[in-house]
């Protein structure tokens, strides 16, 4: 995992952080790999659909750091840099679509780290009118309270690391 400094003083600092190549991810987190978590931990897929088919909807397994090494290693780092304040529902998400769709547009409860897992998603922040190219490896921290939306252009996997509970000011 790579931040550098002027990376985790921005994150410190409450602001948009887009990190190109932040973690070498080995697995391939594709659509296999999410039929084995679904089947291997009996989790439940939610649907993520407001209108439309069903095929174009977006889906997400939550808590998945609960199963995988590879997420539970992801959110310790972030708690433990950052010094978040435990609260129960922190954890990580896999957000995944099978087809190219755009989400609503949203603000966020938690701070969120996003790292692209599979395909490319473009992330546009709604105030700054700026869009960041997310793909495997990649790293975009929005903090809670920034409205935006995920763009997907190809069908993709993203993990979402949120933490609902702040940061311990030392």
């Amino acid at each position: 995992m790579l931040l550098n400094k002027k990376n985790i003083e921005s994150i410190r600092k409450q602001k948009l952080t887009y990190v190109k190549n932040f973690t070498t991810i080995f697995d391939t987190y594709d659509f296999n790999k999410i039929s084995s978590l679904v089947d291997d931990n009996s989790l439940i897929v939610e649907n993520k659909l407001t209108y439309g088919l069903v095929f174009n909807a977006t889906w997400q397994l939550t808590q998945v750091d609960k199963f995988d090494n590879f997420f539970y290693v992801q959110k310790d780092f972030f708690h433990k840099l950052f010094k978040y304040v435990p609260d129960t529902k922190d954890g990580v998400d896999i957000f995944f679509s099978f087809v190219t769709n755009t989400g609503n547009s949203h603000i966020d409860l938690e701070d969120v780290f996003l790292i692209g897992l599979h395909g490319k998603t473009t992330y546009r922040i709604i105030d700054d009118k700026k869009d960041y190219m997310i793909e495997k490896g990649d790293l975009l921290y929005i903090p809670k309270g920034i409205k935006h939306k995920s763009l997907s252009t190809t069908p993709r996997v993203i993990a979402s690391v949120g933490f609902y509970g702040g940061k311990n000011i030392i």
